[in-house]
């Protein structure tokens, strides 16, 4: 048992940093938007569009920019979720159940779905910053980190997959007298 033991601590001590993480992305990604749309001289901050944009933006563009900034933030902190359910489940000694394997399904879809989140959240932040303007500027960014996130889910959906399989052979082991 004390493999199980080390497991459970490891898990308290990942559920703390996880929740920090869950609760300061959307505070940091807010600050990050506010200050570097509205003011003059946001050196430290360097905000890229897809598409040619005049910085500061005023107020009423920032707000309406504002909902669609945090539409792909949305998606990380529901992969962090899961996680924290993930660990959560290590915590109460649960290791190879049908709970861990939907938490690693779902991480995994939302890792691949990340990357087309990002691209429709930028055409909409686009179509949403172009009101009022005489032309409409949109365009998606597709980076490194897209393409990675992806790659990593698939291969995380993979694992989803060995996780059935092996909550499978202990239902097995267990049935096994």
């Amino acid at each position: 048992m004390p493999v199980q033991h080390n497991i459970q601590k490891l898990s308290r001590r990942l559920l703390v940093v996880l929740w920090v993480i869950l609760i300061s992305t959307p505070v940091s990604i807010s600050f990050l938007w506010f200050y570097g749309t509205l003011a003059e001289s946001a050196s430290w901050v360097t905000m890229e569009f897809s598409y040619e944009m005049d910085l500061p933006f005023s107020v009423t563009q920032t707000l309406i920019g504002y909902p669609f900034v945090l539409i792909p933030s949305l998606v990380y902190t529901a992969i962090i979720w899961q996680l924290i359910r993930l660990f959560g489940l290590y915590r109460a000694g649960d290791i190879f159940t049908f709970s861990n394997v939907s938490c690693f399904r779902k991480m995994a879809n939302l890792m691949i779905a990340s990357p087309f989140v990002s691209a429709i959240s930028d055409i909409l932040l686009g179509l949403a910053l172009s009101i009022g303007q005489e032309d409409f500027t949109t365009g998606i960014t597709i980076d490194d980190s897209d393409m990675t996130l992806l790659v990593v889910g698939l291969i995380v959906r993979a694992i989803s997959h060995v996780m059935m399989l092996a909550k499978d052979i202990k239902e097995e082991n267990e049935l096994t007298v």
